[in-house]
């Protein structure tokens, strides 16, 4: 303290002008607490019991107030009740001005909802002692970032998972994603034309063999008769009738039908039906 006041001796303590003046002077730097609790703060008391809310101090603007307490209202405002005293020449002036934080409206109210309890110094000093240290920290850092650069294709959605559960059970965050229903994946590949834009839908399910597909092959029948009738079965046909040769016998040509109907096979692979999903947390 800057003064150390002793009124309480013998013969009189005379209370002029300038040792009130110093008193106030002292007095006032107690108000820096204002300053370090910081606007609308509570530093003690306070506490809201059902509607009813304790007295206490609380800080303003870097003043510090009594608060009376009462019934919760929504907001607060700074009483200024002037005392008056009769001064030695008789006159009733203000001595003092009495300044109470109460529930209600007045000139400028405060919203009670945006006043903070603090904490005391040694509930932050074990909270403090329980924190990490700048090298804890530090290291924390360094996996954050290389979590960052392991995680950097899921953050900008550029990827999608196989999820085995059904839609309803996706994570927070993830989402069905839609284009990939029905469909497997092919790695991109610039040089063959099948493989070369990347988002393309290529393939199918099924597969309908037309000629272009078989091997380039013939089978050829060959027979004789001395009646020159075909002799043809039912997946018999004639090519070529070449007519009676000089031994009395009618040489003939046949093809072999195939009795096929054109109907598309299914060309695909064993597989187990999944979902795919991709990020949703952008």
């Amino acid at each position: 303290m800057k003064y150390n006041f002793k009124f309480l001796q013998t013969g009189g303590v005379p209370l002029t002008n300038d040792l009130m003046a110093l008193v106030e002077e002292a007095y006032e730097i107690f108000e820096v607490l204002g300053d370090l609790a910081g606007n609308k703060t509570i530093l003690k008391g306070c506490e809201t019991v059902g509607s009813f809310v304790n007295p206490g101090i609380v800080a303003i603007d870097g003043q510090l107030y009594y608060f009376e307490g009462g019934t919760l209202y929504s907001t607060v405002y700074i009483n200024v009740k002037p005392i008056e005293k009769t001064f030695e020449s008789q006159e009733d002036k203000v001595l003092i001005e009495e300044r109470v934080v109460k529930f209600g409206s007045g000139s400028i109210d405060y919203n009670w909802a945006d006043f903070v309890k603090l904490e005391t110094l040694k509930e932050i000093q074990i909270k403090v002692n329980n924190t990490a240290t700048q090298p804890d920290v530090n290291a924390l850092a360094q996996r954050v970032a290389m979590l960052e650069l392991k995680t950097g294709p899921i953050m900008n959605g550029g990827i999608v998972w196989v999820w085995k559960k059904p839609l309803s059970e996706i994570p927070v965050g993830w989402k069905e994603c839609t284009d990939f229903r029905g469909k497997t994946v092919f790695g991109r590949d610039p040089n063959d034309t099948t493989f070369q834009e990347l988002g393309n839908i290529v393939g199918s399910k099924t597969k309908t063999i037309s000629k272009d597909n078989i091997p380039d092959y013939g089978l050829e029948l060959w027979a004789a008769t001395n009646s020159g009738s075909t002799g043809v079965g039912n997946d018999l046909s004639i090519i070529k009738p070449n007519g009676k040769g000089g031994d009395g016998y009618y040489d003939h040509y046949y093809q072999i039908n195939s009795g096929g109907k054109g109907v598309a096979m299914d060309i695909l692979n064993p597989g187990r039906i999944v979902n795919f999903i991709e990020p949703n947390f952008q």
